[in-house]
């Protein structure tokens, strides 16, 4: 009966913990929602879309850059143990200085940044190009750095002091594929094609930047690497076949793979050059014998893949994937080895706090999230197949989660389990001129009766769009409450619009609906005889959206014009002269209690609160990188949610803020 009673006792804890070593053998545990915060923030949801990933030369950390900046990962553990934050734009190239003591971060907000390998610590900013740094190449002596940009120029730089030595400006209105020093530092060489698309290999003074020479490859790949020696030109593409080797001072195509139905978008040589690894499009990674082109093994299946990197000491590959993780397979065998999750596929357009504040729910491209905001910790994923979820809204008993987005359908899914429960259909679906139509703003009213959706055909807005046969249209849907199915029939549409609808809001009381639009317009409609009331009109762009005051007695909108405007509700009059310096506004919240006003901005990607009744400012929170698509309250009032298309959520604490200045 001991052994028995033993047995009983024993088993569950021995099940528990296989089961523990089982699923953590290839998914790591990560605590970063803290780790590189900006001033005020609290948390990090996400991690950002992976860009590019490169082994240290210790081979023990790995370096990945993506849109909010560079992470730093132990290899064995899998624990994000720094953020390298200071640019303000997606991190696109990664360089690690042949002495590893440097690594060089290339960006979308057109500088390069040096960092210390060691301590992590920033070094130098180089500052010159006027676009964004697409590759970077160190000198064998670490002391000078080359670079390409969007803005058609190469540079040299001086890694001790960040100055540019050499600006190179006869490359062109070209696309650069790869750069490299020779291993002597006399000369470094670029792939590239000009602006008839004819590729060539062009050979450079490594030290004044002097054009010497060109080689001609003729080939229709795109994404290339060097060999080490710089002996051998590895290019890839999505054209049959996906890989050549070419010499690099004849031109003369040396090896081609077979032909395959495989595409592929990155490419590194193995530390010996014996071999490349290469990342696919239709889902793989793939190691290739040099010397015959022959496939040696292919790994992985999923989304695909964006970056490729050789571990120094060639035993290990690490792959960026599309779909937000980092894959480690083991060179010999193919197997996998290790997985690091938390990375995002896309960016994030919307966000609704439940009643209770317990959850945070976020609409992506092609997905719902939810998030426990109190620990960080991702709840569950639902997805939204082929729709962008641009609008998100709680029911007021928080028992319904509603979706608007390119589907053109507002739909509505059960809080608890995730389940689809139905779609209101009613909006136009096509798509013209190659843009969509979308559902840009759902609404509950408060009664949680009726849901508001507004949409139409939004287009930039630099493009003609004076169309008043489109649908523009704000409808309003029937929600059957205690049914199980609770998508009811359309009760009204309103069509005083002319161009696309941005944003729907009920008043408080539940009689009133306000709509935005690309029009310039802000609409009112008297919910109970379905009829217009009036019509707002200053904004001299698109008004992006419009919120109620929680008293109702004020209707805030923002628009591109980089105004908000404070309405009074009843009588449709400005209540103060507009507030200025904005920004291009793509959201507004109001504070449960009323007093303060945020503001979510495209163009400089930051959050700024407002003092709800004088409009004075107050402050502004920085650190995404990318447009703030919406900014929420949570119900007590303690923390504002901001969601960006850098594909993260930042939750800032606003127990500290000071309300008057």
């Amino acid at each position: 009966m001991k052994i028995v009673s033993l047995l009983l006792t024993t088993l569950p804890l021995i099940s528990t913990l296989l089961l523990f070593t089982l699923l953590s053998a290839n998914t790591f545990a990560q605590n970063h929602t803290r780790l590189g915060l900006p001033v005020s923030a609290k948390a990090r949801l996400g991690k950002g879309r992976i860009h590019q990933v490169k082994y240290f030369p210790d081979g023990k950390r790995l370096a990945v850059a993506a849109s909010i900046g560079i992470w730093i990962y132990d290899v064995q553990t899998g624990e994000a143990f720094d953020l390298l934050t200071g640019h303000t734009a997606p991190v696109k190239s990664i360089a690690f200085s042949p002495d590893g003591k440097t690594l060089a971060t290339g960006s979308k907000d057109n500088t390069i940044r040096l960092w210390d390998t060691k301590t992590h610590k920033l070094k130098a900013t180089c500052i010159g190009h006027e676009k964004e740094v697409n590759l970077l190449a160190f000198s064998p002596d670490s002391k000078m750095l080359a670079s390409t940009s969007e803005d058609w120029k190469m540079r040299l730089w001086d890694v001790q002091t960040s100055k540019s030595l050499q600006t190179i400006t006869g490359c062109g209105a070209d696309e650069m594929f790869a750069i490299t020093y020779t291993l002597d530092g006399t000369m470094f060489l670029t792939f590239r094609h000009d602006d008839r698309f004819e590729k060539y290999i062009e050979f450079w003074d490594g030290q004044t930047g002097e054009f010497l020479k060109s080689v001609f490859i003729e080939t229709n790949l795109g994404e290339a690497a060097f060999s080490a020696d710089c002996k051998i030109l590895a290019i890839v593409g999505k054209n049959s076949p996906p890989l050549q080797f070419w010499d690099v001072e004849s031109g003369e195509l040396l090896k081609s793979a077979e032909k395959c139905g495989e595409s592929y978008e990155s490419i590194e040589f193995s530390p010996d050059g014996r071999s490349v690894v290469t990342g696919g499009v239709w889902e793989s990674v793939s190691l290739w014998n040099v010397s015959t082109a022959e496939r040696l093994k292919s790994m992985a299946r999923g989304e695909p893949i964006n970056s490729v990197a050789y571990s120094p000491d060639g035993k290990t590959v690490a792959s960026g994937i599309d779909d937000g993780t980092i894959r480690f397979w083991d060179a010999a065998t193919g197997e996998l080895r290790n997985t690091i999750t938390g990375h995002t596929d896309s960016r994030i357009f919307s966000a609704a706090f439940s009643p209770d504040g317990r959850i945070l729910a976020c609409g992506g491209k092609s997905k719902i999230q939810w998030w426990n905001p109190q620990t960080g910790e991702h709840l569950k994923t639902i997805k939204e197949p082929s729709c962008d979820v641009h609008s998100i809204a709680y029911s007021s008993d928080a028992k319904l989660l509603a979706t608007g987005g390119t589907s053109m359908k507002a739909r509505l899914w059960d809080v608890q389990s995730g389940r689809f429960l139905g779609s209101f259909k009613g909006h136009k679906d096509r798509v013209t001129d190659a843009y969509k139509y979308q559902v840009s703003s759902v609404a509950f009213s408060p009664d949680g009766r009726t849901l508001a959706s507004g949409g139409g055909k939004k287009m930039p807005r630099n493009v003609a769009k004076k169309d008043s046969s489109e649908d523009n249209m704000v409808c309003l849907w029937e929600i059957h409450t205690g049914e199980l199915y609770p998508a009811g029939e359309r009760l009204a549409t309103f069509t005083k619009h002319t161009e696309s609808v941005t944003s729907v809001a009920f008043s408080p009381d539940g009689t009133t609906l306000a709509s935005s639009s690309q029009d310039k317009t802000i609409q009112l409609w008297d919910i109970n005889t379905r009829s217009h009331l009036k019509t707002l009109t200053g904004h001299k762009e698109d008004v992006t959206a419009v919120v109620y005051s929680p008293d109702g007695k004020t209707l805030a909108s923002g628009s591109a014009d980089r105004t908000i405007r404070l309405w009074n509700a009843n009588t449709g009059d400005l209540m103060l002269p507009p507030i200025k310096e904005a920004g291009q506004v793509t959201s507004l919240a109001y504070s449960p209690d009323g007093g303060i006003l945020a503001s979510g901005t495209e163009n400089d990607n930051v959050v700024h609160l407002w003092n709800a009744q004088t409009g004075q400012h107050l402050q502004t929170f920085t650190g995404h990188t990318q447009s703030v698509n919406a900014v929420v309250f949570s119900p007590d009032g303690e923390t504002l949610a901001s969601v960006s298309s850098d594909g993260t959520i930042l939750l800032w604490d606003l127990t500290k803020l000071v309300r008057d200045q």
